[in-house]
């Protein structure tokens, strides 16, 4: 009796039963999006950091980063209920930039270059 021979791979297995190799491709493994229970997470503290300096300060306290996640947080969720509210009312499903500049406007801040 030879000895038994393994499969290399999912498309030698197919073959050895003698079954179809139906939508087998390239059997590539993409990389997902991390799925953070904390959503702050996503940003980090050295794009805080990056935004300070562009804002001229020259030094950080350590307490200031969980503070900052928490206001821009605040912020960015104020601006997309002002921009739903207007696409909303206007009968739409869908956000466009022109939602997110008036709801800007209205927060005391102006989009620039996004204006008709």
């Amino acid at each position: 009796m030879p000895p038994k021979v393994t499969p290399k791979s999912n498309t030698m297995k197919y073959r050895q039963n003698n079954q179809k190799l139906k939508g087998q491709g390239r059997n590539i493994d993409y990389k997902k999006f991390p799925q953070h229970t904390n959503k702050s997470r996503l940003i980090s503290n050295g794009d805080i950091r990056r935004l300070a300096r562009r804002g001229g300060v020259k030094r950080i306290s350590s307490d200031v980063y969980e503070l900052s996640k928490l206001y821009m947080k605040l912020y960015i969720s104020n601006i997309l209920r002002d921009s739903m509210i207007y696409a909303n009312y206007s009968g739409r499903a869908t956000i466009l930039a022109d939602d997110i500049c008036r709801a800007a406007k209205r927060a005391g801040q102006t989009a620039i270059g996004f204006t008709r």
